[in-house]
């Protein structure tokens, strides 16, 4: 009679697999850059049959190079239609006016939302990974993501002064996902007040007041200049730079809907984190090793004598 029940669990088991799979989308499309980044990872091969437009662009996208040869679209109704989808995935931003014709012809949407902290990032997975029936795929991809983000972890509070700079003269809050990146790889954010946004803009004297020992700058499309990235390129913001911090050049696709991508922005700044201590160590061995002169005392200063 045992046997019996668990070759009935067993059979049971199987049947419930299968019918997952046979509910599983099997015509996908996004309408948001931001689900157009997890569904790249996680959709098995052949159901993504179209993505919004901007997540096959290499400027905006992490993972364009995987969605290259995928139908684009403008998110709108009449571009999701042609494909008979099954299943859209979408953002809480996408045009409320689609969402609402989707909705009405009943057709299944699966919505990720802003995300500013990691655990969102974890959340909006699961949402995507869940709507597809690959719940496996996006465990999968947390394991890598916070894998990723403890090996960027460095102790918390004892970095350089930094600010997350960026086109249009925007610097992250602390509250933000780059402001918790920040925190996350050791550093101290110069920027104390917060926003809904997550972005601030501070003119280039208030930058240069804060005296930032690391400017992180965060350049879209550094090969194509514009006004919104002459800011950066100030001569007194480029002469503060040369002469009194360190900067590191962030790739602004990674944080590009703040993604499990941002690992990479994480595992950047990690590295700035270890050259800069690098750096001050050995000022500091050299400092202690040299001879000292009459009357000059250990911190380097010259005594005053009695």
């Amino acid at each position: 009679m045992k046997l019996l029940l668990i070759g009935m669990v067993a059979l049971f088991a199987v049947a419930l697999a299968q019918a997952a799979r046979a509910d599983a989308p099997a015509r996908i499309v996004s309408i948001n850059l931001c689900s157009d980044i997890i569904a790249a990872d996680i959709a098995a091969p052949g159901t993504l049959k179209s993505v919004f437009r901007l997540g096959r662009d290499p400027a905006d996208s992490p993972v364009a190079e995987k969605l290259a040869s995928i139908p684009p679209n403008d998110g709108r109704i009449e571009d999701v239609l042609p494909f008979a989808p099954d299943l859209v995935l979408a953002h809480e931003w996408s045009s409320p006016f689609t969402l609402e014709l989707l909705d009405r012809m009943g057709i299944p949407v699966a919505m990720v939302k802003d995300a500013r902290r990691f655990d969102d990032i974890r959340a909006n997975i699961r949402v995507v990974a869940s709507a597809l029936r690959r719940d496996a795929a996006g465990e999968a991809l947390i394991a890598e993501f916070d894998a990723d983000m403890e090996a960027a972890r460095r102790p918390p509070g004892g970095g350089a002064r930094t600010i997350l700079y960026q086109d249009l003269g925007s610097a992250a809050t602390p509250g933000s996902i780059l402001g918790h990146i920040l925190g996350h790889t050791g550093f101290r954010n110069v920027i104390r007040g917060d926003n809904a946004v997550g972005l601030i803009y501070p003119g280039i004297e208030d930058v240069i007041a804060l005296r930032p020992e690391l400017i992180a700058l965060g350049i879209y499309r550094p090969d194509a200049p514009s006004q919104a990235s002459a800011l950066l390129a100030h001569p007194a913001l480029r002469l503060y730079r040369t002469r009194h911090a360190e900067e590191v050049h962030l790739t602004a696709r990674d944080w590009t809907c703040s993604t499990r991508y941002v690992a990479r922005t994480a595992a950047q700044l990690a590295a700035a984190y270890d050259e800069m201590k690098q750096n001050r160590d050995n000022e500091a061995y050299v400092t202690s090793t040299l001879p000292l002169r009459e009357g000059q005392t250990a911190k380097g200063g010259l005594g005053r004598g009695l």
